[in-house]
């Protein structure tokens, strides 16, 4: 893929990055033992899920052919991974919000914080969810189980015409924050469907992210 030193080196510079981010979004246990691999396509894109998020890097590895890659192991395998990508189309999604570089890494300061209050403050894990409220020059993260709220940065906004509250995991946003970080998205674009739609994280360079939002009853 590279030549360096008179080495040809297989996978993209950001490879050994990928992998590590990778290891959040696989599945963590064997009821559906294919999702603990990153399925490496022939185009040398990666997907992973674990069927509450997932993960697409663009051109990052340099296999010749398909491979199921464990994160943790580097263990490699075949099999017929579940078509991802038809979940990930930005299909009838709007774009709400874009952040700039430096915003990318306030939100995911802020949402490590969130986590890290949570757990400090013995929220359940079922119960860590957090509300994301648009207004027309505002954006809004909501803890409702600690009542409390706080603005988030942006570059910029536009509040889609059917947007509702949206409530998500603070640990599966943090995470998709912190694949964007590590792989140098050098900005963000956050696309809303629905408040029962996931909400889908794209710098439309090498990362898109997306995360399946909570059931809430108010």
């Amino acid at each position: 893929m590279e030549m360096k030193n008179g080495i040809e080196f297989v996978h993209g510079d950001l490879y050994g990055v990928a992998m590590d981010v990778l290891k959040k979004f696989v599945c963590k246990h064997d009821t559906r033992p294919i999702l603990r691999y990153a399925h490496h396509k022939e185009n040398g894109d990666i997907i992973a899920t674990d069927s509450h998020r997932a993960i697409e890097i663009r051109e990052i590895h340099g296999f010749k052919e398909s491979y199921l890659v464990d994160p943790k192991s580097f263990m490699l395998a075949k099999g017929t991974f579940p078509n991802v990508e038809q979940v990930m189309t930005k299909e009838e999604h709007v774009k709400a919000i874009e952040l700039n570089k430096g915003q990318i890494k306030l939100w995911l300061q802020i949402f490590k914080s969130i986590n890290q209050t949570l757990k400090v403050m013995g929220v359940a894990d079922r119960n860590k969810v957090v509300r994301l409220h648009l207004a027309e020059n505002s954006i809004e993260v909501e803890l409702r189980e600690l009542k409390m709220k706080m603005n988030l940065p942006f570059a910029s906004l536009e509040v889609p015409e059917n947007f509702k509250t949206i409530a998500f995991s603070a640990e599966y946003m943090r995470d998709s924050l912190e694949a964007h970080f590590k792989m140098n998205s050098p900005k963000l674009e956050i696309f809303y469907k629905s408040s029962v739609h996931p909400l889908i994280l794209d710098d439309e360079v090498k990362v898109k992210t997306f995360l399946l939002p909570v059931r809430t009853y108010e």
